[in-house]
């Protein structure tokens, strides 16, 4: 490890940043591919010295944003049958259900969470340019999951480098109690709507 990380000093640090963008931005195209590890070694590497925790952070959100936004706007453009009809075999027809159903229930939160739903990524990418929704607004929203969650691997993988791996496994379940406490705050939110417009149809009946 030590010899390895030797010959990386020896490369121009821009080489890296462009892998990490490229790896990122393919990621939200061809999710096979495992961009948040790619991710996870650009900031073990800055735990090292390295490269620059900005530059990490900067070329790996970058990437993510664009490849979101890249797949949004196919979709946008194209329409939904040719989709269909083209889609990878990676792309399950369930899973794009699946997504539309949340965008029907939660709208736009979903855009937000979206990088902290591993798989399903690149799939709300399409659902949301298929449906039409605004550019900029998606952009935005997209920009800040995005933001947070390279900015959160990156943090802990620079502090805690020596051992990506058990980073990587930590990842996982604070992926699962996220997306949990988020589910929890929308159904909380849409419940306290729900009674609000009762109690004002109530006010009104009276």
């Amino acid at each position: 490890m030590d010899r390895f990380l030797q010959e990386l000093q020896q490369i121009d640090p821009i080489w890296s940043y462009m892998v990490l963008f490229i790896s990122a931005f393919i990621e939200n195209i061809f999710p096979p591919i495992p961009g948040d590890t790619v991710t996870l070694i650009g900031a073990f590497l800055t735990g090292k010295g390295i490269l620059n925790f900005w530059g990490v952070y900067i070329s790996t959100t970058l990437g993510s944003v664009t490849g979101f936004m890249g797949l949004y706007a196919v979709a946008y453009w194209l329409e939904e049958s040719w989709i269909e009809k083209h889609r990878p075999r990676w792309l399950k027809a369930t899973k794009i259900d699946k997504v539309e159903v949340w965008f029907n229930k939660y709208g736009y939160w979903v855009i937000l969470m979206n990088r902290f739903l591993s798989g399903v990524r690149s799939v709300i990418s399409l659902v949301a340019g298929l449906s039409k929704l605004r550019t900029f607004r998606v952009f935005l929203l997209s920009l800040f999951s995005c933001a947070l969650w390279n900015g959160i691997i990156i943090y802990m993988g620079a502090a805690l480098g020596r051992n990506w791996k058990e980073i990587l496994a930590f990842l996982e379940i604070y992926n699962r109690i996220i997306i949990i406490a988020i589910i929890i705050i929308l159904t909380g939110y849409f419940a306290y709507r729900r009674w609000k417009s009762r109690r004002v149809g109530q006010k009104n009946a009276l």
